[in-house]
């Protein structure tokens, strides 16, 4: 048996199953080791994009879907928020997670009394964003520009400057490109907040983790299970932390209790 950790809630996007970049077993490792009385889905668990010849599926991502069905039997309220790679393709996720709620947003209101608005995060894409051309462009090129993105995301297996590879400086400009096109603007942030009387935001989306505050708005991003594997989690007391699973199994605290000035 697991021993597990409790949280409140648990916040995890951007696992791209039906992709061979998944990292499923983390995951799974990751849940097993934890409960939560609420789970969100954030977006882009399912990667819709990726259907047809280049669609992948290993015992490992079955085993995940298995895990979160699971946690619903046992429970924990499951909900799914569609991002940008699963809205279009519901019934891919109904057919793998059965009927979970699917909501496009939701406030969660933490034990302290912050509200927080959950969303995947796509709707505060830029014009220039390459997720808006993405899906209109075919899984061929789709799979092609994921081969892509694995590429400039390797890091050195040797760790510091001295183990980085020729490669790997090169792949540097080519990743703050990439970051430059499809991040997006900190503006539509705060006005997603203000729409929503919101004392913060929790989304996915950018594949980076990330926890700071846009004016007197909590941003946290709970980053992805493709490169970093990090999650947001919430303590009893309504603290939010971003954590990031290793394994052996351990919890490292990637970002700072929420500030005090967003709970206000």
């Amino acid at each position: 048996m697991f021993q597990r950790s409790y949280y409140r809630t648990i916040w995890i996007s951007d696992v791209h199953l039906g992709t061979r970049a998944c990292k499923a077993s983390a995951l799974l490792d990751f849940l097993r080791h934890h409960i939560s009385e609420t789970l969100y889905l954030v977006g882009d668990i399912v990667d819709g994009w990726n259907c047809g010849p280049s669609w992948y599926w290993s015992p490992a991502q079955q085993e995940l879907v298995n895990e979160i069905k699971q946690w619903c039997r046992a429970g924990a309220h499951v909900v799914f928020i569609p991002g940008n790679h699963d809205e279009g393709n519901t019934g891919l996720v109904e057919d793998l997670f059965a009927r979970l709620p699917l909501i496009s947003s939701l406030i969660h209101r933490t034990s302290n009394g912050a509200k927080m608005l959950v969303i995947h995060g796509h709707q505060f894409d830029g014009s220039l964003n390459l997720n808006r051309l993405l899906p209109f462009i075919g899984s061929g090129a789709y799979a092609r520009a994921q081969r892509i993105h694995d590429w400039y995301n390797r890091r050195s297996e040797a760790g510091g400057d001295e183990g980085r590879s020729l490669a790997d400086y090169l792949r540097e400009p080519a990743r703050k490109a990439i970051e430059f096109l499809t991040d997006f603007r900190d503006r539509a942030v705060l006005a997603a907040a203000r729409d929503h009387k919101a004392d913060g935001v929790i989304c996915g989306h950018i594949h980076r983790s990330d926890y700071r505050l846009i004016g007197n708005v909590l941003y946290v991003n709970d980053g992805d299970w493709v490169h970093n594997r990090t999650a947001v989690v919430e303590e009893r007391d309504g603290t939010l932390q971003v954590l990031r699973w290793s394994t052996p199994p351990q919890n490292v605290l990637v970002a700072e209790p929420m500030p005090q000035e967003a709970t206000s």
